[in-house]
């Protein structure tokens, strides 16, 4: 338009518009790389402050402690199709540092997960007559309730889930629900309004279906979510809850008005093998009771909202390490092995490992002659 004004005894103007323009575009450049490395420093800022409030819930190693301090984990999920799930997040569990597992799931899955490892305790009730009755007993013990990983869609153990959940509601015990435990408040959302303690993990589709259930509205999946998406779906479940939405980057909001949303960037790779998410949830559990059981601090986030980080972080990374080694061969097992490298590299900075005793050494007198043995070699 402003070149159609030019006029032949005039024939420098146009370059001078050029000029202009490329300048103008060279400025917008300068300006959005300005941007972008604002927010890339702003970033990591967020990293930095939130791995300091992670280290510091995470619990010291100390011989004074006694089995299931640090976390008594209950899983609710496995089905006869899927025996993976729920094994994935036990044993993210204990490398996380959980003492104690239990796996409750459906008849047909307890053998086989079982066979995968020693360390769960294996409930095999999720579909009895009598299910509730035996898992009662079960929930003083836990500390933090796992509902997902390999669940199944079946009606009747749906039914268990719908009454396990009002139980915990009147305990008050801290909540996780994943997978097809999503699925299950799609159907029922109800049942979790106002609960007093729930962190959702949905990743793109299962958000696009809670959306729909809890706002009856429609949205395309997608990578990375809008905050204010994330905000409205939370504020509609309740001030207690807290979203972690997986996806390109993972999203973290709380319920609570006016607090800040948390994105974790770090990078993990382009392989997507199954188990990743119930790895997540499985060291969310054990995160969630060490920001509990940590006390009141400085901080003003909310401890599921540090413990979400603190499990996106570990997960995100594990993936990445995992997948340097392995490439596209990478699987969900490969990440378990990274759980104690990454977290010593993230995690263990402040955290006392063990007792002071723990590198000395103690004289013990053997047929009257004293030998130091190190209490690492008792």
């Amino acid at each position: 338009m402003i070149l159609s004004n030019c006029s032949i005894t005039n024939c420098n103007r146009p370059s001078r518009y050029l000029s202009i323009i490329i300048t103008t575009i060279s400025k917008i450049s300068t300006i959005t790389k300005i941007k972008n490395i604002t927010n890339m420093f702003s970033q990591i800022n967020i990293d930095e402050r939130m791995l300091k409030y992670v280290r510091k819930i995470v619990p010291s190693l100390t011989t004074t402690k006694y089995k299931g301090q640090d976390g008594r984990i209950g899983i609710f999920g496995g089905s006869m199709e899927y025996t993976g799930a729920p094994y994935f997040a036990a044993m993210s569990a204990f490398r996380t540092g959980a003492d104690i597992v239990h796996i409750f799931c459906a008849k047909d899955a307890g053998i086989a997960i079982k066979s995968f490892s020693p360390e769960p305790i294996v409930h095999p009730l999720l579909d009895h007559n009598d299910a509730i009755r035996q898992i009662k007993p079960w929930l003083d013990r836990l500390h933090v309730i796992l509902i997902g990983p390999g669940l199944g869609r079946d009606e009747k153990i749906f039914r268990v889930i719908v009454e396990l959940i009002s139980i915990c509601r009147d305990l008050r015990k801290p909540m996780i629900i994943d997978a097809d435990g999503l699925y299950l408040l799609c159907q029922k959302p109800d049942i979790v309004r106002d609960y007093p303690g729930l962190i959702l993990t949905p990743n793109a589709m299962e958000f696009s279906r809670l959306v729909k259930a809890f706002l009856d509205r429609t949205i395309q999946p997608v990578p990375v979510v809008k905050i204010s998406e994330l905000k409205h779906l939370a504020d509609s479940i309740g001030k207690n809850v807290v979203i972690l939405n997986k996806g390109a980057k993972d999203v973290i909001v709380d319920g609570q008005k006016g607090t800040e949303a948390i994105t974790c960037t770090a990078a993990g790779s382009g392989r997507r093998c199954g188990g990743q998410g119930d790895l997540l949830s499985g060291a969310l559990s054990v995160f969630w009771w060490w920001a509990i059981s940590a006390g009141p601090s400085e901080c003003t986030l909310s401890p599921p909202l540090i413990a979400a980080y603190a499990a996106s972080r570990l997960t995100r990374e594990c993936n990445a390490t995992a997948f340097k080694l392995k490439e596209r061969s990478m699987l969900t097992t490969d990440m378990l092995e990274q759980i104690h490298p990454v977290f010593q590299r993230l995690y263990e900075i402040n955290c006392n490992k063990s007792s002071s005793s723990s590198s000395s050494s103690s004289p013990i007198v053997f047929g009257g002659n004293k030998i130091r043995i190190k209490s690492g070699d008792v």
